[in-house]
């Protein structure tokens, strides 16, 4: 369980972060940054995930800039 959703072993980072509440802010900021392929794909991956208490304690700005969609390079 995290953030009172289940955690499935059958499902991925992303499958499993988008049932929890507490996690938005990070879905939006990995989506932002293009990682949802990235982490759908074969792992293993660890993610250290920061709820969104822990977001809201950056300063103003900050979460904003996290999860605005990023140009992607080649």
């Amino acid at each position: 369980m995290v953030g009172g959703a289940a955690m499935f072993p059958s499902k991925n980072i992303v499958q499993n972060a988008v049932n929890s509440k507490d996690h938005t802010t990070l879905v939006a900021a990995v989506k932002a940054a293009g990682l949802v392929e990235t982490l759908e794909g074969k792992g293993p991956f660890t993610v250290f995930a920061r709820d969104q208490l822990a977001f809201g304690k950056l300063p103003a700005g900050t979460v904003d800039s996290l999860v605005k969609p990023r140009t992607r390079r080649p």
